[in-house]
C-alpha cells in the first residue's frame, strides 16, 4: 500500500500500526521503518528483512515523556532539565532501562506527535537492509523491501540533519553524535543528582530489606567464592564441562585456568528486580503458571530445587531483549522478578550457555566483542565477520550478592560460528 502523508496517510498509519503491521514513512529525521514497541513479532520482523542483528535494539519514539515509566526509566535532575529543554526535537537519548540501556526520542513534528499519541511508543529503524545506504524516498523502500512492508507513505525529501545522541546512562552527559541540537559544555558536565541518589537509596535500602529479611535467612549457610581463579565448584561442574565439550567441537580450546577475574559487582539493584510476596492475590497463580509455561523451553534452565529458573533466550519475550537474562524464582515466601544481567548488543554480545551450581549459586557463560560495555560508537562488525572476541563466565551468587566476572584472553572469530550448540 503506498499513499502520500495527509489526514488520511494518517490514519491509515495508525491502523496498520494499532493492527501489529509495519509502516515506512519519515519521522523527524530521516525515512524509517515503524511499528508498536509492544509488538514483538512486527519488531523481529523488521530485523529479519533488514538482516540486522538480534541483540542490537531500535530506537523508540515516544510522544511525551510520561510513555518513559513504561519502560521503567530513571531521570535524574540534570537529564530532566536537558530533555526538558530540547523535546520534543531532535535529540535521541540514551538511558537507563530495567538492567540495560536504550536511546528514546521525542519528536516536535505535529504528524508524528498525533501517531504517537494515538498509538503509543514506537520502534524506528533506518529503511535499509544492513550495510546498504537507508532508503531516501519510496522508491528505494520498495526496492530494498518489496511487499513485506504492510504500508508505504511517502512525506516528502529529506532535508533534516540526523538527531544529535547523547549518552546519559553514566556519571556525565557524553554527546555520541552531533546532529541538528548544538550541546554547550555546560549542558554536557556531570549530572549527579543529589535527589536522584537519595531516591535510589531508599529504594535500594527497601529491597535489600525485603529481601534479607523475608528470602535468605539463614545467613550462618552463606556460601563464598573463590576470588582468585575460576571457583573450582565451576570448572568441576557437570554445565561447565559440557560447555568445555561443546567449544571444543566448535575448534575453540579454552581451559579454565585461562580464566582471570575482571569485574565483582553488586546484582541487587532497584532498577534490575522486582520483589513480591506469594501471600499477594494473585500471585502464587502466576508463579504457577510462568514457571509451567518456561519448563522444556530451550535456553531456559531450572534450579535443582525447580524453584527458579534463568531465561537467557536470544529473543525478544515478555518485556525482556535478547541482550537481558531474566532471573525468576521463589525463595521463602519472596517471587524475585530481576533481569539479573545484561550485555552490549553493539558488541555483539551472545549469552551461550546458563546452568545452576545449587539453588543459590549459578553461572552464564558469553561470548562478545572486545569493545567496553558501553561503546555505542565504535565500528559495527556483522555476525558474519572475523572480530576480536572473548568469552566472560559470570558467577552469580545470590547469598552474598555478588556476581563475578572471569574472562578469556581475546580471540579471532565469527559469531554465526560461535552460536550454534554441537
Amino acid at each position: 500500500m503506498h499513499s502520500d502523508m495527509n489526514k488520511e496517510s494518517i490514519r491509515e498509519i495508525i491502523n496498520v500500526l494499532n493492527s501489529g503491521g509495519v509502516a515506512f514513512f519519515k519521522s523527524d529525521t530521516v525515512y524509517g521503518l515503524h511499528t508498536k514497541t509492544e509488538n514483538n513479532a512486527a519488531a523481529e520482523k523488521i530485523r529479519q528483512i533488514k538482516g540486522r542483528d538480534g541483540v542490537k535494539p531500535f530506537i523508540i519514539l515516544i510522544g511525551n515523556t510520561d510513555q518513559l515509566k513504561k519502560f521503567g526509566v530513571l531521570v535524574n535532575k540534570n537529564t530532566h532539565n536537558l530533555i526538558k529543554k530540547y523535546w520534543p526535537g531532535k535529540l535521541t537519548v540514551v538511558l537507563n532501562v530495567n538492567g540495560g540501556t536504550q536511546a528514546f526520542r521525542m519528536p516536535k513534528d505535529k504528524y508524528l506527535q498525533e501517531i504517537l499519541k494515538a498509538t503509543g511508543p514506537l520502534v524506528s529503524t533506518s529503511a535499509n537492509p544492513s550495510g546498504e545506504k537507508p532508503a531516501a524516498n519510496i522508491e528505494e523502500a520498495k526496492t530494498y523491501f518489496g511487499e513485506q512492508i504492510d504500508l508505504y507513505v511517502n512525506s516528502g525529501a529529506v532535508e533534516s540533519a540526523p538527531s544529535t545522541i547523547v549518552d546519559c546512562t553514566g556519571d556525565k552527559i557524553k554527546i555520541l553524535r552531533e546532529g541538528e541540537v548544538k550541546l554547550s559544555p555546560q549542558q554536557t558536565k556531570s549530572y549527579n543528582s543529589n535527589m536522584g541518589k537519595v531516591i535510589n537509596y531508599v529504594a535500594a535500602a527497601a529491597i535489600f530489606v525485603a529481601v534479607t529479611a523475608g528470602v535468605w535467612l539463614n545467613v550462618a549457610e552463606q556460601k563464598s567464592v573463590d576470588h582468585s581463579k575460576l571457583p573450582d565448584k565451576v570448572e568441576q561442574s557437570i554445565g561447565f564441562q559440557r560447555w568445555i565439550t561443546n567449544l571444543k567441537n566448535k575448534d575453540m580450546f579454552i581451559e579454565a585456568d585461562e580464566f582471570t577475574l575482571k569485574e565483582e559487582n553488586e546484582i541487587y539493584n532497584t532498577k534490575w528486580m522486582k520483589v513480591y510476596s506469594i501471600e499477594e492475590e494473585g500471585m502464587k497463580e502466576t508463579y504457577d503458571k510462568t514457571v509451567e509455561a518456561l519448563r522444556n523451553v530451550k535456553k531456559v534452565v531450572f534450579s535443582p530445587s525447580e524453584r527458579e529458573l534463568i531465561d537467557y533466550r536470544p529473543e525478544y519475550r515478555g518485556g525482556y531483549a535478547p541482550n537481558e537474562v531474566h532471573f525468576y524464582g521463589l525463595k521463602e515466601d519472596k517471587i524475585i522478578d530481576a533481569r539479573i544481567l545484561d550485555c552490549s548488543a553493539h558488541a555483539n554480545c551472545y549469552f551461550d550457555r546458563a546452568y545452576f551450581l545449587d539453588n543459590d549459586v549459578f553461572v552464564i557463560s558469553e561470548f562478545s566483542r572486545t569493545i567496553d560495555k558501553k561503546d555505542v560508537v565504535s565500528a559495527a562488525c556483522s555476525l558474519e565477520e572475523t572480530c576480536e572476541y572473548s568469552v566472560k563466565v559470570h558467577v552469580i551468587d545470590l547469598i552474598n550478592n555478588k556476581r563475578l566476572v572471569y574472562e578469556s584472553k581475546p580471540f579471532q572469530a565469527v559469531m554465526t560460528e560461535l552460536m550454534p550448540e554441537l
